[in-house]
């Protein structure tokens, strides 16, 4: 029986891990005192519980979720699904998008625009409807790429109007894994230093979209301290002690603050520096 293809072994991996998604402060979570995100487990567990019964809202914009490298459509599902429940927003107004086979930033970033614009017609032939994105991993850094104007990247079309763009564990500094283990353009575009990281941060002192970073520690395929671009810092969580990085969508903390923010009350936490990776 021949061998499977190091791609196909490790894109497996990537699926199998991904199912390890935990409720809560489930097994492995970490208790660890975060100065810039005071609460304990036990009171971030409180306020989401709270969240479920609050006010039901209507968003300021709608809100677009983006999948990680080769993410599965469930995990950008699930994502949508929690922020509509602890917002207490509609569920139709988060979009969740995929792109599991994708291995080309441009045709990707392509897609998106496509989808979104299909999804939420926009009059404008230059831009989408004005949209938050929340960006897993790799999907923080095409929020960044969508949203860059015509001359500015190579993909053709519109540009995603993003106001707000938050970020889960993405690697704006390179990806620890990247530099690595590289086996498709999409993987080397992550590596530190590349071209295209280079004309993320290029462009993004122009950009016209609010950027807010979350980083986990314990994160061995990006990198906590590498989950900001130069010049921000993100919001962490001491994540968990396994698999923190495909747990991020499910990090309570990170839930907690995305929700409050989306919702446009009092954030949890605040930017500060991760202590480790």
């Amino acid at each position: 029986m021949p061998m499977p293809s190091r791609r196909l072994v490790l894109t497996a991996r990537a699926l199998t891990l991904g199912l390890f998604t935990a409720a809560p402060f489930g097994c492995g979570s970490v208790e660890l005192v975060n100065p810039a995100y005071p609460l304990t487990n036990a009171e971030v567990r409180d306020e989401l519980a709270a969240l479920k019964c609050a006010e039901p809202i209507t968003l300021d914009r709608p809100v677009v979720v983006l999948a990680g490298y080769r993410g599965v459509p469930s995990m950008t599902k699930r994502l949508a699904d929690h922020l509509a429940l602890y917002t207490g927003a509609p569920r139709d107004q988060f979009f969740p998008i995929s792109y599991t086979f994708g291995s080309n930033m441009d045709n990707i970033a392509e897609l998106i625009v496509a989808r979104v614009d299909r999804h939420w017609p926009s009059d404008s032939p230059d831009e989408t409807i004005e949209v938050d994105v929340v960006g897993i991993s790799m999907g923080g850094l095409m929020g960044r790429y969508t949203a860059m104007p015509a001359g500015e990247r190579i993909f053709e079309g519109k540009r995603l109007n993003i106001r707000r763009l938050y970020t889960l564990a993405s690697p704006h500094g390179g990806a620890l894994l990247a530099d690595k283990i590289a086996l498709d353009k999409a993987a080397k575009d992550m590596k530190t230093g590349s071209d295209f990281l280079t004309s993320l941060d290029a462009a993004l002192e122009r950009a016209d979209y609010e950027l807010v970073p979350y980083a986990v520690l314990n994160d061995d395929w990006v990198g906590a301290t590498r989950a900001a671009p130069p010049g921000f810092e993100p919001i962490w969580s001491p994540g968990r002690r396994a698999f923190s990085h495909f747990n991020v969508s499910d990090d309570p903390r990170i839930l907690l603050d995305l929700a409050l923010r989306l919702r446009g009350d009092t954030p949890a936490g605040r930017p500060s520096t991760p202590p480790s990776d």
